[in-house]
């Protein structure tokens, strides 16, 4: 057959065509299978084989054509380029016969890396079994195209000695065509959201992921106005139509907001937001179909994963871009890493220096130290309306030490989100940092407890600890129960220091200031100096507030006032 493959040069493009970019150009791409395709001739198997007959009732009906389908097919199978040569690439269409719905995947475009015996034998089996897609049948009994196509889901595996029997019915063939690598794709018109068919690749190649091949699947599809789903896609089934829920667009325009806000006022330089994936996908693994993320990658197997994909981001510094793109291209461990531990705990978690932690502490270490992302913000956020959980990562300024700096944005974030804003912000306690004596635990305590005895509690940041092994370790620290903020109080030619509870009001600040300078009958006018050192006023809450922030920005969370009196 091979030998027939070569010498009928009418079967095949002409010339194999260019893949969609010149990177991809050191790629195999697919030899290509022409409109009109001589079956009988090809496999020598009868018109039998060549078309699907079907009696209903004792009449013969034959399967009509779905031409533009099938032209549109053909034209994306041309722009694929494939990391294994040894690949073969499939349509199987949904065709009416009778009363009955079933998957076929005679003539119908297909493609191969490479003119090769086994793949042809595959591809000439695959012909002669339609399978329906309309029966009760079990998942398990009818093979992954009709599953595929029944779920609207992608289905894949690494090896395809993952399946039984049962699940895969054609297992002993692939395997004696040397076919390792599996994926099954469902393909839907993106103007109606409507499954038109199922792309099934198979190669000779045990890949751990498949995730550039989805990817490539995505965008050939995309030139023809079709699609499929997308690796790293972090939207539920919605995502396949292009459109998503207004309810949820409006949440993360919210989230979006606060990033923005948040990062302009203390000038971080990246903030991103993390959630659990959905389940998009099955995978087969030790004879078990699973669900699974989008990730296409074996290492997410069995587990609950976090991702960025899809979700707010604000980035001021250009240079975290990069890392913002690994991020994406990226899953983490529910259970792992300080994102985990902020989603698991409902709470908060501060990181000095992420650079220090090990690979599996923190998977992104690598790229963390290549695009010099240091000190790190955590926190949990819940949204009322949708009952979704997030992870709002806050990355701040080179170097920053600072615990009170690390209070003063969440205390910012506290009057960001309000009650009444649909959104509930995880425990952020404590975050005064330094007026407290400390002990080191081990890692494995988490969340916050409460000393009964004294009235304060006791919460929890990382720091390095260069004595040990392990850099990630806890740092408790006990705080008052009301944070507060510290104030300088220039008056004359004296200085008071003082703390005040927040979120702070001006009111109160004035009033306090009275009280300690001995100031009754008098109206003491509260300025601070600006990076100009022009003296501004402070007229009201949102003069405060600008000070507060501008204070961070400076890496001081202390209020520096200086007072200045008009008579009653």
């Amino acid at each position: 057959m091979v030998d027939m493959l070569k010498k009928n040069t009418t079967y095949f493009e002409e010339k194999r065509p260019d893949p969609l970019s010149d990177e991809l150009r050191y790629l195999t791409t697919l030899l290509v299978s022409k409109n009109e395709e001589p079956l009988e001739e090809l496999f020598q198997s009868g018109s039998s084989h060549s078309v699907i007959t079907c009696f209903e009732g004792g009449s013969k009906n034959i399967v009509p054509h779905h031409q533009t389908v099938m032209e549109k097919i053909r034209a994306a199978l041309k722009l694929l380029a494939f990391r294994d040569k040894h690949v073969l690439v499939q349509f199987w269409l949904p065709r009416d016969v009778g009363k009955h719905k079933l998957l076929t995947i005679v003539d119908q475009p297909f493609g191969v890396g490479v003119a090769d015996e086994r793949l042809c034998s595959y591809r000439r089996h695959s012909e002669r079994n339609a399978i329906f897609v309309d029966k009760d049948d079990e998942e398990e009994d009818i093979g992954p195209p009709a599953r595929v196509f029944r779920r609207g889901l992608p289905e894949w595996t690494s090896d395809l000695t993952n399946y039984s029997p049962k699940q895969y019915p054609q297992q002993d063939l692939a395997i004696s065509c040397k076919l390792h690598g599996y994926l099954a794709l469902p393909v839907f018109d993106s103007t109606i959201g409507l499954c038109v068919g199922v792309i099934e690749v198979l190669g000779s190649k045990k890949y751990t992921s498949f995730a550039y091949e989805v990817q490539q699947i995505h965008e050939a599809l995309k030139t023809q106005n079709l699609t499929c789903p997308q690796a790293f896609d972090n939207h539920a089934t919605n995502s396949i139509t292009q459109i998503p829920s207004e309810r949820r667009d409006n949440e993360l325009n919210k989230i979006l907001a606060i990033l923005k806000s948040v990062c302009g006022s203390y000038n971080l330089p990246f903030a991103q937001t993390w959630a659990v994936t959905p389940c998009t996908s099955f995978v087969s693994h030790d004879k078990i179909i699973k669900e699974c993320c989008s990730s296409f990658d074996t290492i997410c197997t069995g587990k609950v994963c976090m991702s960025t994909a899809g979700l707010p981001f604000e980035v001021r510094d250009l240079l975290k871009w990069k890392f913002k793109d690994e991020c994406r291209v990226r899953h983490l461990d529910k259970s792992k890493g300080f994102v985990g531990r902020a989603l698991e705990s409902r709470g908060s978690c501060f990181w000095e220096d992420l650079t220090k932690l090990n690979e599996e502490e923190y998977p992104l270490v690598h790229y963390a130290r290549i695009y010099r992302v240091s000190s790190c913000l955590a926190i949990f956020l819940h949204s009322v309306e949708t009952n979704n959980d997030y992870v709002l990562e806050f990355h701040l300024p080179l170097g920053t030490k600072d615990g009170r700096f690390v209070q003063d944005v969440v205390e910012t974030l506290k009057q960001m989100i309000p009650v009444d804003s649909g959104f509930v912000l995880g425990d952020t306690s404590p975050m005064d940092w330094s007026d407290s004596e400390s002990t080191v635990t081990n890692v494995s305590d988490q969340g916050s407890s409460t000393n009964v005895s004294t009235g304060k509690r006791c919460a929890t940041m990382f720091i390095d600890d260069e004595e040990t092994s392990s850099p990630l370790k806890k740092l408790k620290i006990d705080f008052d129960l009301v944070p507060s903020v510290p104030v300088k109080v220039t008056f004359v030619q004296s200085a008071i220091n003082f703390r005040l509870p927040v979120p702070l009001k001006l009111v109160d600040l004035e009033t306090e200031v009275a009280q300690r300078l001995n100031l009754e009958g008098k109206r003491p006018r509260l300025k601070y100096k600006d990076e100009d050192d022009d003296l501004i006023l402070l007229a009201c809450d949102a003069d405060l507030r600008d000070l507060l922030r501008y204070s961070a920005s400076n890496n001081t969370t202390t209020i520096k006032i200086i007072i200045t009196l008009v008579d009653e």
